[in-house]
């Protein structure tokens, strides 16, 4: 069955003030997460040295 419709409102704007309110609160989780990607981001570019890198398919290749 289909739902009723909703009547519609004398001001269509009255809940405006709740929308822009959550909205924001969205934009900043959102901020919030790119600053610790760029965060991230920074930590990770610097280049591992090579002493720490142990994979077992560059000693197989050069035992060979």
């Amino acid at each position: 069955m289909a739902r009723p419709r909703k009547t519609a409102r004398e001001d269509p704007f009255s809940d405006l003030s709740k929308k822009a309110e959550i909205l924001e609160r969205e934009m900043s989780a959102q901020r919030a997460a790119i600053e610790r990607l760029k965060q991230i981001g920074k930590e990770r570019a610097q280049p591992l040295s090579a002493g720490a890198v142990h994979d077992g398919f560059s000693r197989r290749r050069a035992s060979r």
